[in-house]
């Protein structure tokens, strides 16, 4: 099936008004929910890289080690993808996503509990454990209420709360960190006790709040739900080429597994951007006062690329192209990053970055839900998720390790350039192959 003729899914005999008022009733009882769940996700994933401007002395961590306890919550949180997902599919969103929310926020406060390399280890492995299938259950549940014209702008408002974030983290994690003493804890320690309990509240409203198909919609019409299952049944004989027969049979399609090497891709990227840049803040001589301010800035300029390429995208219907075109975005950052010898142009390259992977992460993600049938789904999008994981365990890692021997992140940025510009031309070649289909 060709992008033409997806982009032409709804019907033209649609009545406009029940469409576009189901559509914003909809998004406006689901997504603020899915908004704020990732926010937090992201808020006690993230707040670590704060957390180092203390943590890392005080347990003595080098930059591996810390790359270490980064990179090992994308570990964990890898290898629970696949089941997660199946579970959602099964049991529904409401389950599935207040149990994670939950899990990890009591996941956050123990972190708090922190003595040294190996229990830091533990507990952000623990994270990653209970955070899994957070990103691919949400993309599946936006699968199911959203028809596909409307997924890339739908997507990326979910993915506004990544930069919306790490700007609030920036904001807020300095302040935070002064309260150093007070009760006789760290700073670092109250980071994560008062970031852990946030979710556990908004898990325990889901439990009451969330929906987990269409067809249970009490708070739609029965036109409206008439017209929604509809147009998502329509989309799914239109898009669906890779079918379902079976989980281990789904998960080793080809199609499905060049998916995940490009989310493999971008979550090098994502993975990136922010752990190791208040550090670079801090080493311009900066006042920790100050360091938030400026590691906002980046993530400014992704929230607003993202809005503009998201929106974009679905306006002319084109998906592969506008991918790998972030792809390259973000690869250019990272390289400006790695060859910057001033502050200003490694804060230029970092928004430059930003663009492109929050753009990327965003406008790719349209693709998988698309182009996979419904039954085959849940465990191709959870592998889809868990290759990418992979990619966000071992990259701050290497990062880490280059930074240790060479003393400057020159050479672990250039290998994240390296890995975007391979996933843009994967994302043709998945192009390539969906046209022949």
């Amino acid at each position: 099936m060709t992008e033409v003729a997806v982009s032409k899914l709804i019907d033209v005999g649609t009545d406009a008004d029940v469409e576009r008022t189901t559509i914003r009733k909809v998004a406006a009882r689901l997504m603020w929910f899915v908004m704020a769940l990732y926010f937090l996700a992201i808020l006690d994933r993230g707040n670590i890289s704060f957390a180092a401007l203390q943590m890392n002395k005080e347990l003595g961590l080098g930059a591996e080690m810390f790359g270490i306890a980064v990179g090992i919550m994308y570990f964990t949180y890898s290898l629970f993808e696949i089941p997660s997902n199946l579970i959602l599919h099964r049991y529904g969103a409401r389950m599935t996503l207040t149990r994670i929310a939950i899990l990890w926020g009591i996941a956050t406060i123990l972190m708090a509990f922190t003595q040294g390399p190996l229990s830091l280890y533990v507990f952000r492995g623990f994270l990653g454990f209970a955070e899994s299938g957070l990103f691919p259950g949400v993309m599946l549940l936006l699968s199911m209420w959203f028809p596909f014209v409307y997924r890339a702008r739908y997507n990326a408002m979910f993915n506004y709360a990544v930069p919306i974030s790490y700007i609030f983290a920036s904001l807020i994690s300095g302040a935070i960190l002064e309260l150093s003493g007070t009760l006789g804890i760290a700073g670092w320690k109250w980071l994560f006790i008062l970031e852990g309990i946030p979710p556990i509240i908004l898990g325990i409203i889901g439990i009451f709040y969330l929906t987990d198909r269409p067809h249970q919609a009490t708070w739609l019409t029965a036109k409206q739900r008439d017209w929604l299952v509809g147009a998502l049944e329509r989309d799914a004989k239109a898009t669906g080429v890779v079918h379902g027969e079976g989980v281990l049979k789904t998960i080793s399609n080809p199609m499905v597994i060049l998916f995940g090497l490009c989310n493999f891709g971008l979550f090098c990227g994502l993975a990136s951007l922010f752990p190791w840049l208040p550090q670079i803040i801090k080493s311009f001589g900066l006042p920790s006062s100050q360091v938030g301010l400026v590691t906002a800035i980046p993530p400014v300029a992704g929230l607003i690329g993202m809005i503009v390429l998201s929106r974009h995208s679905d306006h002319v219907g084109e998906r592969f192209h506008y991918a790998t075109m972030t792809f390259v975005i973000a690869a250019a950052g990272f390289a400006i990053a790695a060859v910057a010898t001033t502050p200003t142009w490694i804060i230029v390259g970092f928004m430059v970055a930003n663009v492109g992977v929050y753009g990327t992460q965003a406008v790719f993600w349209t693709i998988p839900q698309s182009y996979l049938s419904r039954q085959s789904a849940p465990g191709a999008i959870g592998l889809v998720g868990m290759l990418g994981s992979i990619g966000g365990a071992t990259i701050p890692v290497a990062i880490g390790r280059a930074k240790d021997a060479s003393g400057s992140f020159t050479v672990g940025f250039l290998v994240v350039a390296g890995v975007l510009l391979f996933a843009a031309i994967l994302i043709q070649v998945a192009r390539a192959r969906l046209i022949r289909n």
